[in-house]
């Protein structure tokens, strides 16, 4: 497959208003996957690298207020992170607002300065999150600060389709942290399909093939809702998590870890 410099991507790659589609494979399906994209996408090389380590730190309410919103389907929903690209150290605050129409819009600042402490962290990320959300009908609902949840890291890989103006990524080696547990998945992709709208698209051959399974599989709601079936209180959702497991031939593991 070949390479584009991230430099030459057009403008339009950034799609920061998209419909996302998500599918599951295993980590030895990949070589498949990326066959049959071959000749259609290119990988997207940053700093001479393929592949690349990002830190999602999620922030929620204490009431966990955006994670139940996603497991109750509201249809205009937030999730808010502070994402951290290991191979250059830049660090964002994104907020992604899902709307009823489907599409994601996904908003950014860069992180500024240091983080000294919790308190200043949590200030400044308070600031932020109004100032990205705005004057958006959400915002009566938010009341009281926002925490930190979760804290999840995986490698990605990025694919650009020139002809179709789309964006893949391709998710491995996937961890979430929380309350003192790790959560793994060491045998899971997760392949995400960026589009500036909803088509049909070569994924969805590989789909019909077997290759990858569509899935509604947001890394921090499904992580969240593993370790709420921990505690005994979402047993369904739990089991849905073990169906996943069972498409990519291996489930996810759970560790003792030291609080992040």
């Amino acid at each position: 497959m070949q390479a584009i410099d991230i430099r030459d991507l057009p403008v339009q790659s950034g799609l920061m208003k998209r419909f996302d589609r998500k599918f599951l494979c295993s980590v030895s399906q990949l070589d498949a996957l990326l066959d049959q994209l071959d000749a259609t996408h290119c990988y997207v090389n940053v700093g001479g690298e393929r592949y690349h380590i990002y830190e999602n730190e999620y922030w929620d309410l204490p009431s966990k207020v955006f994670y139940h919103d996603h497991r109750r389907g509201i249809p205009r929903r937030l999730k808010f992170r502070r994402r951290t690209y290991r191979t250059n150290g830049l660090s964002f605050w994104e907020l992604k607002v899902k709307h009823p129409r489907g599409y994601q819009d996904k908003r950014r600042i860069p992180v500024e300065g240091q983080e000294v402490d919790g308190v200043v962290d949590s200030m400044q990320a308070n600031r932020v999150f109004g100032h990205l959300l705005g004057d958006n009908r959400l915002k009566h609902q938010i009341k009281g600060g926002l925490e930190p949840s979760m804290k999840i890291t995986y490698q990605r890989m990025t694919l650009w389709g020139s002809q179709t103006k789309t964006r893949l990524t391709v998710d491995t080696q996937l961890q979430a942290w929380m309350d003192g547990l790790r959560i793994e998945f060491p045998g899971w992709s997760l392949v995400e399909l960026k589009q500036a709208r909803r088509e049909r698209h070569a994924l969805d051959t590989l789909a019909a093939q077997g290759v990858l399974k569509p899935c509604s599989f947001s890394k921090y709601h499904r992580t969240m809702q593993i370790w709420e079936g921990l505690s005994d209180r979402y047993r369904d959702g739990s089991s849905e998590m073990n169906r996943y497991g069972t498409w990519v031939g291996q489930h996810y593991e759970i560790k003792q870890d030291k609080i992040y």
